[in-house]
């Protein structure tokens, strides 16, 4: 086969990457059915997946009829046949993110020897082997609900609405129509504003026999970097027009021009003012109020629009720079900038533009209830806390890689010199997200406080109450990263040696893993073991212990204390560093405000830890956080996982060994 572009014929090098053209006798056969018999081509999916086009005709009918995760977790399948062991592992992280993860929109149902090892196993260390092995199993699993969703195919049911997801679903379709060698792009800037932010129905333009829709699709020429678009219209006869479309480059872009996303080159230019564009009896005709309240909304959509921009930079300055590069790793990258592509899109999708209100903006509150409220609310707060609260750990990672990489150092100063940052380092942008987070709220409730209709203004309420609590899920989700982080490094440098004049404290606690368990709060305290002898101690308060570390150089050591030299030679009356809490309450201590008792109570007797803190209110702080975590743990008991490892430490039954001797 051969094709006519622009005056010159391109021969097909490959026959199993062959354009879809106008001349192209499969396709013509594939338009008309009077040639072939189409339901000949679903009876299985592997005859589906052998015709493209076919395969997307398919693929859009799941996507309008069903829960399509199925058939992409199917199809992705098939990728790993061919990957080699490094590219296995790197796929099979994103498989997992797509399809396997608890909190995956895609997450298909799992073979539950699969599931039982990933709950144990983090994805990325399992062997490829058994990654391998996991895809096969959840392939097949899959099998049934695909063979179904073909026979319902076959009766051709008309398309209600689209789901919801389409954003994830579209991503997953992308990548696997690149496998095919099926590109799609962006033709024409200034129309194509959004294309990636469209529900799915308008990105996918498919020829069905079920429904007329037509296909902007750009299909590879052999192996050569040129690409034609094909634009099928059934109701108005079109068949693909010849050749490349105007302005369409043969060579394939550059670096640089994978970059622009034309709504990107957008964000440069600053958003228009609605005083500017308002004409002047207009701007007469508004009361004092409702002026205040468009300048506000003005506020709004201008700082959305500044947000956007930025995070376009860490997209376009660093991120796609440091892959081509070679600087960083994909994986790397996706764990640096987690969800930052859908983040993007999310934050356009739901940006209003004051051209659609013609500058005067009458109703707003719908579309903020839509942005920050029910399904759309709920995938907007999983994105932002997945970005947020990795942003600690990354800039601790770009920080660390700076100091070891001389390359890699010079790459970010010189990336943010780039007019682009607008003066600011990476460690300053990579905040923005929750930063925005904190201001949503405040913008909010200054448009309902100018907000004369009723409904308008409740609706504008309850938005600004979603925005809050968005944002305070999303600290939490810092938080608790931060902490985890904090025990990662307490655990990296832990001593347990100290531990040894007790042979059972040893025994249990030799092995602690600070990481698993939930820390609730930490800081400085002083420990008086008796009246002479005081220790500096770093108090870290977890779900079920109050642990007592001791900082010497770069170790976080764990050391039994006694009120007496002879306590130590016998190993008798010990002190343990590690306090239970299910055994635990506190008093205060009379003669110093600062100052609290602890008192550890077991079978033989007690153990009394009077601990002080840096000021009075700190003690307060230090009491109450106590008793919380002392009553939640009275409510509910040790975390199943606790539970799992008490019962390893006690040989599989029993009680698990005393904290003190």
């Amino acid at each position: 086969m051969c094709l006519s572009v622009g005056g010159s014929v391109w021969g097909s090098a490959n026959p199993a990457m062959s354009i879809i053209g106008a001349e192209d006798e499969d396709f013509e056969n594939d338009l008309d059915p009077t040639v072939d018999d189409h339901s000949s081509h679903f009876t299985s999916i592997e005859l589906v997946k052998s015709r493209p086009t076919h395969l997307l005709v398919f693929l859009q009918h799941v996507i309008l009829q069903f829960d399509c995760s199925s058939l992409l977790c199917y199809l992705h399948a098939d990728l790993f046949k061919n990957l080699s062991t490094k590219e296995t592992k790197k796929q099979f992280v994103e498989f997992y993110n797509s399809f396997l993860d608890k909190s995956a929109i895609l997450r298909v149902q799992i073979p539950h020897n699969v599931s039982f090892e990933l709950d144990r196993t983090r994805p990325d260390l399992l062997s490829e082997e058994q990654q391998r092995k996991f895809v096969q199993d959840v392939q097949l699993a899959q099998a049934p609900e695909v063979l179904r969703q073909l026979e319902d195919f076959r009766d051709l049911a008309l398309p209600p609405s689209l789901s919801s997801s389409s954003s994830s679903i579209f991503a997953a379709v992308a990548f696997y129509m690149k496998h095919l060698g099926v590109k799609s792009r962006v033709a024409d800037s200034k129309k194509s504003r959004g294309f990636f932010r469209r529900p799915l129905g308008k990105i996918l333009f498919i020829l069905s026999p079920i429904a007329f829709i037509p296909i902007p699709l750009y299909l590879p020429l052999s192996s050569s970097p040129v690409f034609l678009l094909s634009s099928i219209s059934v109701d108005e006869g079109v068949l693909p027009p010849e050749g490349v479309l105007p302005g369409l480059s043969l060579s394939g872009p550059t670096p640089q021009q994978e970059e622009q996303d034309p709504r990107l080159l957008e964000l440069e230019q600053d958003p228009p003012n609605w005083r500017e564009h308002t004409p002047p009896d207009t701007l007469k005709d508004l009361s004092k109020k409702e002026t205040k309240r468009q300048e506000v909304i003005n506020e709004l959509f201008a700082t959305e629009h500044a947000h956007v921009r930025m995070l376009s930079v860490l997209q376009t300055v660093f991120w796609k720079p440091l892959e081509r590069e070679e600087l960083m790793t994909a994986t790397e990258l996706a764990t640096i900038f987690p969800s930052l592509d859908e983040i993007i899109d999310m934050h356009c999708e739901y940006s209003p533009t004051l051209r659609q209100h013609n500058f005067i903006v009458k109703a707003i509150g719908t579309t903020l209830l839509n942005r920050f409220g029910g399904t759309e609310g709920e995938w907007f707060q999983k994105l932002t806390s997945r970005f947020c609260s990795h942003q600690t750990w990354a800039l601790e990672q770009l920080k660390m890689r700076q100091k070891k990489d001389p390359r890699f150092n010079s790459f970010i100063l010189e990336a943010e010199s780039r007019p682009q940052c607008r003066r600011l380092q990476l460690k300053d942008i990579i905040p923005t997200e929750m930063q925005r987070l904190t201001k949503y709220p405040l913008l909010l409730e200054n448009i309902a406080k100018c907000t004369e209709d009723t409904l308008e203004k409740e609706s504008i309420q309850q938005s600004a109450e979603c925005c809050k609590k968005i944002l305070n899920h999303v600290n939490e989700e810092v938080k608790q990263m931060e902490n985890l982080l904090t025990l990662k490094d307490y655990q990296r440098r832990l001593d347990t040696s100290g531990l040894k004049p007790s042979n059972e404290l040893y025994l249990e606690y030799k092995y602690l893993d600070l990481a698993q368990r939930r820390m609730i709060y930490e800081g400085p305290l002083t420990w008086r073991v008796t009246k002479e002898k005081t220790l500096e101690v770093q108090c870290v308060l977890l779900g079920d212990l109050l642990v007592l570390l001791q900082k010497q150089d770069d170790k976080m050591v764990l050391k039994c204390q006694s009120k007496s030299n002879i306590a130590v030679q016998e190993g008798k009356q010990m002190l343990s560093p590690i306090i239970k809490l299910d055994s635990a309450f506190l008093r205060e201590v009379a003669t110093d405000r600062k100052a609290f008792y602890v008192i550890f109570t077991w079978d033989s007797g007690a153990q009394i830890y009077e601990l002080v803190a840096q000021s009075v209110g700190e003690r307060k702080n230090w009491t109450d956080v106590i008793k919380m975590a002392v009553d939640e743990l009275k409510k509910t008991g040790p975390p199943s996982d606790l539970k799992r490892g008490n019962s390893i430490l006690t040989g599989g039954g029993g009680n698990p060994y005393s904290p003190t001797t």
